[in-house]
């Protein structure tokens, strides 16, 4: 008896020590596992039945709640496609487009000079830990060497674009200032009679925001169960937003505080209450923000400088194999973040010639189905081919 307990105590005390090793250092992974046992599922029928662009198209026509779609042929007008173009959406990192806007009218006038020195302490108080940390990272290892430990406004602002850095996104934010940002943005709106897009905010004061949405919207539930809110209620969280990001960076204790709750918690939000709460960023439609695009790249009335500026931004995928086959010339913005897969492109067709000027907003995709197509980059490689791919572009059109 005491040989069988001894050999049971031991094994116990084996087990232990195992399992402690295995769980301990992928804690996070494990509790991020246990918390998204249902959002890991959600949508899990559309990945079986999704492997390929003709599927997607599927997909695309039979769930307009989940997208929008804007392909506007400069060349041929009537080949464009519209689906679901007015519908409201959250604008995500697509709104760098008027970061870049504001920001090349800002050198062109001398506000900011592209050439000035940037550090990388000087964008460590926009980092929020666990939030697009890869995306940041990229951005730093193609910026930084040991060489060459800064770099440039202009280089940074490249990366922002390439990397869908939200860090570098927030710095130009800052550097560009709200009044800047506003002005700009109401220039646009008058211009273009934009009705829905509304200004893009800080990237990190919004994921502090809905950290704690109580803090913001007291009239949520405690239990957080939905962070959906009145359309009328935007522009009051928006300013709030502001307002607090203002404070809680300007105060060293505080920041270091909210710090410290993200490396332990993140956003303390499974996926799907994750995904249901970027419906309360900034949003746009896919009509209007085919409207900036057109104006900001092809308008006469604009300086060339200015559109010339942007069009460099939005010209890193130039140069890669995949672009080089397929196109004379290609400028993008993606986005992925949890439900939300976007982008805005304008390519010319190395075939045809054809240009064409793309908005494609995918958003509160079930979580499942959202890991599905980030996986494969399939909303990418879809934008692309709607270009220059006649096959694509007639399945599309037949399933709208």
């Amino acid at each position: 008896m005491k040989r069988a307990l001894l050999f049971f105590s031991s094994f116990i005390t084996v087990a232990i020590i195992i399992y402690a090793m295995a769980i301990i250092p992928n804690y996070t992974a494990f509790k991020t596992l246990f918390q998204n046992v249902d959002g890991m599922t959600e949508g899990s029928e559309y990945v079986a039945n999704t492997y390929s662009l003709a599927d997607l198209t599927r997909f695309i026509g039979n769930k307009p709640e989940h997208v929008s779609i804007v392909s506007i042929s400069i060349d041929r007008p009537d080949s464009s496609l519209y689906y679901e173009e007015n519908r409201p959406r959250t604008m995500g990192s697509l709104g760098n487009l008027i970061l870049l806007y504001a920001y090349a009218q800002a050198v062109e006038s001398s506000q900011l000079d592209p050439n000035k020195e940037v550090r990388l302490e000087d964008l460590s108080r926009f980092q929020l830990p666990l939030i697009s940390q890869n995306a940041h990272d990229g951005a730093i290892q193609r910026l930084v060497t040991e060489e060459s430990p800064s770099f440039t406004l202009e280089d940074a602002v490249h990366a922002m674009v390439e990397f869908n850095d939200l860090v570098i996104a927030d710095f130009l934010w800052a550097k560009l200032g709200a009044s800047t940002l506003q002005f700009r943005m109401e220039e646009l709106r008058e211009s273009l009679n934009l009705k829905v897009t509304e200004l893009p905010l800080p990237n990190a004061a919004l994921y502090m925001a809905i950290a704690e949405p109580a803090s913001f919207l007291p009239e949520f539930s405690p239990k957080r169960d939905s962070l959906r809110i009145n359309f009328s209620l935007r522009s009051v969280f928006h300013s709030k937003v502001l307002e607090s990001f203002y404070q809680k960076t300007a105060d060293l204790e505080q920041f270091n505080a909210l710090i410290a709750s993200f490396k332990k918690n993140r956003i303390n939000q499974n996926f799907m209450q994750e995904r249901d709460a970027l419906t309360l960023f900034p949003q746009t439609t896919a009509s209007e923000l085919a409207q900036i695009m057109r104006y900001l790249l092809l308008d006469d009335q604009l300086n060339s400088n200015v559109q010339a500026r942007i069009l460099r931004a939005l010209g890193w995928p130039n140069g890669s194999s995949s672009v080089t086959r397929s196109f004379e010339s290609y400028f993008a913005q993606y986005d992925s973040r949890m439900g939300l897969l976007s982008g805005l492109d304008f390519g010319t067709s190395i075939y045809t010639g054809e240009r064409r000027i793309q908005v494609v907003l995918f958003d509160e995709l079930p979580v499942a189905f959202w890991h599905h197509m980030s996986a494969n980059h399939m909303q990418e490689d879809f934008q692309q081919r709607l270009i220059w791919d006649p096959a694509l572009y007639q399945t599309t059109k037949l399933a709208l």
